[in-house]
């Protein structure tokens, strides 16, 4: 059974409005939300230096795990502006980046410094169909499915392991539980008895915005099944704290089975 943390009735039209919001208003602390540099106040040179230490631990990791790699096409799930896509253009001949926001993609590809190497789309779809299936060597996503309804999210990780190429290989984070503490079944039960439109008028008055970012988790046993069922076999799962600090997230390493 999936376990939400919150189900407000997210359409992808709802999240991609959210997401041109957070584009136009502080597209970089969206991205990664430090809260000392919330009000705009990341420069790009350090949010893109922040990207490059990131895929570098990402490489020592497969490397250390002896994970064999191809180093032709990969896909950045979920760019925003692009920040772990041209990090990736170190060690990939070709990234493509893909996100919903129109305007987080205006400015990856004013910020893109490896035109060559980097490419910017939009996808709106619930699916990867503007892919054909063996595309990619390499698919990345992080803090990404911890906003999208799970339903989606299972769609998504489908349309990975149609997409990457044999011996290819999936990384994506994923929150997959609320982390137990005082007030945390209170809190779960308040946030769906009280309606969507009163819960983001409460989080607009104390983060002064209509964009709101909603998370969701998915249970390991479930998304586990899921990929197995989908002709995807998995390499690896480690703990990763990327999601805020009351969520327990998990970075998953995974192939499509031959």
């Amino acid at each position: 059974m999936t376990k939400d943390i919150d189900k407000p009735k997210e359409t992808l039209g709802d999240i991609k409005a959210n997401w041109e919001e957070f584009a136009r208003r502080d597209p970089l602390w969206s991205i990664l939300p430090f809260p000392e540099k919330k009000n705009n106040r990341w420069t790009i040179q350090e949010l893109f230096q922040n990207g490059d230490h990131e895929i570098d631990h990402i490489t020592d990791y497969l490397r250390n795990k002896k994970i064999p790699m191809r180093y032709g096409a990969m896909l950045d799930f979920g760019c925003g502006v692009g920040r772990l896509t041209q990090a990736c253009s170190r060690y990939f001949d070709k990234c493509v980046g893909i996100d919903i926001s129109e305007g987080m993609i205006e400015l990856a590809r004013e910020f893109n410094a490896h035109n060559e190497k980097c490419v910017f789309a939009v996808n709106n779809s619930t699916d990867l169909s503007i892919f054909e299936r063996d595309s990619f060597d390499m698919i990345y996503s992080n803090i990404v499915f911890q906003h999208i309804p799970p339903v989606y999210t299972k769609g998504y990780i489908r349309e990975f392991l149609r997409v990457i190429r044999n011996e290819g290989v999936i990384m994506f984070q994923i929150t997959v539980a609320e982390v137990p503490k005082v007030g945390t079944k209170l809190r779960s039960l308040l946030k769906r008895a009280v309606p969507k439109a009163l819960r983001h008028l409460y989080k607009k008055y104390k983060y002064g915005t209509w964009a709101i970012k909603d998370m969701y988790c998915i249970d390991r046993k479930e998304l586990d099944t899921f990929i197995a069922d989908n002709n995807g076999e998995i390499i690896d799962v480690v703990d990763d704290p990327s999601s805020l600090p009351r969520y327990m997230g998990v970075r998953y390493c995974v192939r499509r089975k031959s």
